[in-house]
This record gives structure tokens, C-alpha cells and sequence, in this order.
């Protein structure tokens, strides 16, 4: 049973895998296209990144293998019936609204079908800041991670805000001395590649690490580069989310310093109401996170 819904499983989502592919480059065409034929944007969908399609895997399959316990189900056209069912047990259970979101937009893909049809819902539940927990803060976990080069790994994130395998890819040849400043070459998720620039008060500690690295052993190759960390330099719970957030934090108090507000303000809602931020600010920030949005920078990071 639970073969046989594993490769249904995957069989759907082969029809929306494009890993390899940059999503990036995919939405530059669409905007692209859509201003010759003076259009409206077509979203991109698809599975561009192998993190994606692993978790859509893993989400769709818990749903399913749930719904075939209970009803005996044996493939995934006698599962539809059930699913407003499954998103009621979610409920239940208390699942956070990031997991039903998640798990919904799987068996989405899966189906091919939106999630009204799907699960008889109108709306899914809503996600908001506060309730953010994993990753934004360290743990007792985070306190076996010391070796020498996991400090450097957590130097870089700290010093670039870089996520994980963006990271892993780095070789010695992606520290950029550039116009006063040291930027770090980023490949990162769906293809996309960016420069995110080195805060002063860690370039010279970034360029140790990059020096004291270039030719770790124990690092695997990219082509015939040789990457600076092993894949153990980077364990899964790793804080790597809030030291992105404290790159981020330090990145706008520089900005402001340096006199580089725009005088268009971003005013902030909801739990943080009365906050505010200079947008222009904002922005820079956001594209050295690898973002291009004001709202993700302030509800995520700062």
C-alpha cells in the first residue's frame, strides 16, 4: 500500500519538477513576456529546488499514509474523498498554520487541483510573526556545535547573512574586494546567485576563514573548485535563521549610520504597530538577505 501511494506520489510531482532549472531565471522570462505582450504576470509554480520537492514528498505522503490506515485506502484517487477529513484531524491536533499550509500545498501538487476542491476550505489558516518559534533564537541544542569550523561557518553567516547552501557552495574564489566594501558570491536556492556584502566589523575575520579553508580536506568539490566546508560543518539545527537575523539587524543600524535613508517611510501593522523603518533602507537590506520585499524583512528578521 504504502509503495504504491509512494510512487503515485511521485509520479504527480514529476509533472512539476523542474530541479535544475532557475526559478529566478523562470520569473525574469515571465516578467519579461509580460511586458511585450503588455500582460499580466503569470505566476511561476513548479518544484525547482531538491529541498522542495523532498519536503512536498514527505508532507503529501504523511497525509496519505494517514487517511489509508483509516480508511483503507490504496491509492491516491481513493484518498481524495478523505482529505477534507485529514485537514480536520490537523485541526484537532493543533498542527501550527506553516504545517497545514505546507501540507495542504503538497497534496495540492499532487492532486493538481486547488485546495478548495480539494479540502472543502475557504481559507487557510494565517501565519503570523509571533508565532514564529524554530530557529529565530538559540537553544541547548545549538550548544554542541564548536568545532573550529563550525565557529567559522557561523562566522560567515553572521558576517554575510548567507542560508545554508549557499554556505556549503562557497569556494575561495566568491570573497569580492569591491568599492571599499568585501562581498560574498552566494548560489542559493532554485539557481539564484547574489552578492551580499560583508559587514566592516567582520571583514577581516572573513578573510581569515576564507584564507585558513581555501583547501579544507575535508570539503567536497564544486566542478574543480574546491568548496570551503564539509556537509558536518552545517548540522540541521544549526541557529542559521537567527544569525541571519542578527546580519540583518546590524546590516540596517549600519545602513542608518552610513546616512543611506530614502525618507519614505514603512509603517508596520498588527503586533508591531507604530514601528517604523525607513523603506529605502529596507530594501538594501532585503536584497542582500536574497529577498525583494519590505514586509518579509521587517516580520522575519528585524
Amino acid at each position: 500500500m504504502t509503495k504504491r501511494l509512494t510512487h503515485e506520489v511521485k509520479t504527480a510531482l514529476a509533472q512539476r519538477d523542474k530541479r535544475g532549472q532557475s526559478k529566478h531565471a523562470a520569473k525574469q522570462a515571465a516578467r519579461a513576456e509580460a511586458q511585450r505582450t503588455q500582460s499580466h504576470y503569470t505566476q511561476i509554480t513548479g518544484l525547482y529546488a531538491t529541498s522542495s520537492y523532498a519536503t512536498y514528498v514527505k508532507q503529501a505522503l504523511t497525509a496519505l499514509r494517514w487517511i489509508a490506515a483509516r480508511y483503507g485506502c490504496k491509492r491516491l484517487d481513493e484518498c481524495r474523498p478523505y482529505l477534507p477529513a485529514y485537514y480536520a484531524e490537523m485541526q484537532a491536533r493543533g498542527l501550527s498554520a506553516w504545517t497545514i499550509r505546507t501540507r495542504v500545498y503538497a497534496l495540492c501538487s499532487v492532486y493538481g487541483a486547488d485546495y478548495a476542491s480539494l479540502f472543502a476550505v475557504e481559507h487557510l489558516p494565517a501565519r503570523h510573526r509571533a508565532d514564529i518559534k524554530r530557529g529565530r533564537q538559540t537553544s541547548a541544542a545549538d550548544t554542541r556545535h564548536h568545532t573550529p569550523e563550525q565557529e567559522a561557518v557561523r562566522t560567515i553567516a553572521r558576517a554575510c547573512g548567507a542560508r545554508r547552501g549557499g554556505i556549503l557552495g562557497l569556494t575561495a574564489d566568491d570573497l569580492i574586494a569591491r568599492d571599499g566594501h568585501l562581498y560574498v558570491h552566494l548560489r542559493e536556492k532554485g539557481g539564484k546567485e547574489r552578492e551580499a556584502i560583508v559587514l566592516p566589523a567582520y571583514e577581516a575575520a572573513v578573510q581569515e576563514i576564507f584564507a585558513a579553508y581555501a583547501r579544507n580536506p575535508k570539503a567536497a568539490k564544486t566542478g574543480s573548485k574546491q568548496r570551503l566546508f564539509s556537509r558536518s560543518a552545517l548540522p540541521k539545527d544549526m541557529p542559521l535563521h537567527y544569525l541571519r537575523a542578527q546580519y540583518a539587524q546590524d546590516l540596517y543600524r549600519y545602513y542608518e549610520a552610513q546616512e543611506a535613508a530614502s525618507g519614505r517611510l514603512y509603517r508596520c501593522r498588527a503586533d508591531r504597530k507604530g514601528k517604523t523603518y525607513d523603506k529605502g533602507i529596507l530594501m538594501a537590506v532585503s536584497h542582500n538577505l536574497g529577498h525583494s520585499r519590505c514586509d518579509v524583512v521587517v516580520s522575519h528578521y528585524l
